[in-house]
């Protein structure tokens, strides 16, 4: 793998007032009277690696839903590379915006999920071409010729032709890498990636996230994987009922975390 098949470019002119590539402020995400997301401020620059952990519940994978547009949000304000992100409009006029538009605004954010969501009636050559053929409307030697560096690149070529059902758990999800990459996103989000693969096919997939993270692309992830967020994160968030509680360095959060929920939490999972 290589940094220009996976990697979006840096910006050529350091002088160049570059946005963070996610910026949340404020944000409120409930579901009736459960709050998912209570006044999150995030901050999230290019090349980053932010780590979000804390128990079910805690609402890390709303979080990133909500940066993806697959959740809207009850208030606050999310922006992409300086693009505000679900929505146009402010205050009492503002309105979601139609799918057509929420699709164009996804091709940023790229989300990986803990379940793979690949289709079953496609081979992988096809899983990873998909959204270049079908929102891209590239055109479909081109497509599958992408893919297969994709494909490549995740250490999957030789599996172009199966189906995700004659695939590891590890080698569904590195397609379902693959397939997030081939969008060319400004972020990847990824929400519990390894949490359903045996123990054997963790590490593969790890491997590659770590080359990606050494390539600069920017992630943000919802994980237990610790031994990963302390080779790899800018910074650990640690979420609980829905707020931020406690957030550093992996130095700082695991060598010394300063609240009592933290410790409690850390206790148990290290």
């Amino acid at each position: 793998m290589n940094a220009n098949t996976t990697v979006r470019p840096q910006e050529a002119d350091a002088g160049v007032d570059i946005p963070p590539v996610v910026q949340m402020t404020n944000v409120r995400k409930t579901y009736g009277q459960f709050v998912a997301l209570d006044d999150i401020d995030l901050t999230v620059n290019r090349g980053d690696v932010i780590f979000l952990i804390g128990s079910s519940g805690s609402g890390k994978s709303t979080l990133l839903r909500t940066i993806n547009s697959l959740e809207p949000i009850d208030s606050g304000e999310i922006r992409v590379c300086g693009d505000v992100i679900g929505y146009e409009g402010l205050g009492a006029s503002r309105k979601r915006l139609s799918e057509a538009r929420l699709t164009t605004q996804r091709r940023r954010t790229a989300m990986v999920f803990q379940h793979f969501n690949l289709f079953a009636n496609m081979t992988c050559l096809d899983n990873v071409a998909s959204g270049l053929r079908f929102v891209r409307k590239t055109k479909p030697a081109a497509a599958n010729a992408r893919a297969l560096e994709l494909l490549d690149s995740v250490g999957l070529v030789d599996k172009a032709d199966k189906y995700p059902i004659q695939l590891s758990g590890g080698q569904m999800q590195r397609v379902g890498i693959a397939r997030a990459l081939a969008m060319e996103p400004e972020v990847m989000l990824l929400d519990e990636p390894t949490s359903a693969l045996d123990p054997e096919t963790v590490k593969e997939v790890l491997d590659v996230l770590l080359r990606l993270h050494h390539e600069g692309m920017t992630m943000l992830v919802a994980s237990h994987e610790m031994k990963f967020a302390k080779a790899a994160a800018s910074e650990v968030i640690f979420m609980n009922g829905g707020r931020i509680v406690e957030r550093g360095t992996p130095t700082e959060f695991f060598g010394n975390p300063k609240t009592v929920r933290a410790q409690e939490f850390l206790s148990k999972v290290l």
